[in-house]
């Protein structure tokens, strides 16, 4: 995540990013795991859905310029990331940033 150093900054990451991440969230329920890995998977997703509120309550703090709540949200958002970051390590999905 950026560095953000206004609230404006802050609403504008979240304005970015929660829609691309809306659509990806929504692309990977639609999939189908075998039954094997259902229950990785979802723990997977939830993860996912946690960071997308997360990311929802980050953008909605910033509006408000609501300084403890930008912050728990910011908390929020890394611990689902990782979260989701390590259930997809344990299905073997990676995924490659181009940049």
């Amino acid at each position: 995540m950026p560095h953000p150093r206004s609230y404006a900054q802050v609403v504008a990451f979240a304005n970015r990013t929660l829609p691309l991440y809306t659509a990806a969230l929504r692309k990977l329920e639609a999939l189908k795991p075998s039954h094997a890995d259902e229950a990785s998977f979802g723990v997977w997703l939830a993860a996912d859905r946690r960071a997308a509120t997360a990311l929802r309550d980050l953008g909605e703090a910033g509006m408000r310029h609501d300084y403890p709540g930008t912050s728990a949200a910011v908390v929020r958002l890394q611990e689902a990331a990782l979260a989701s970051r390590g259930a997809a390590d344990d299905l073997g999905v990676t995924a490659c940033a181009a940049g």
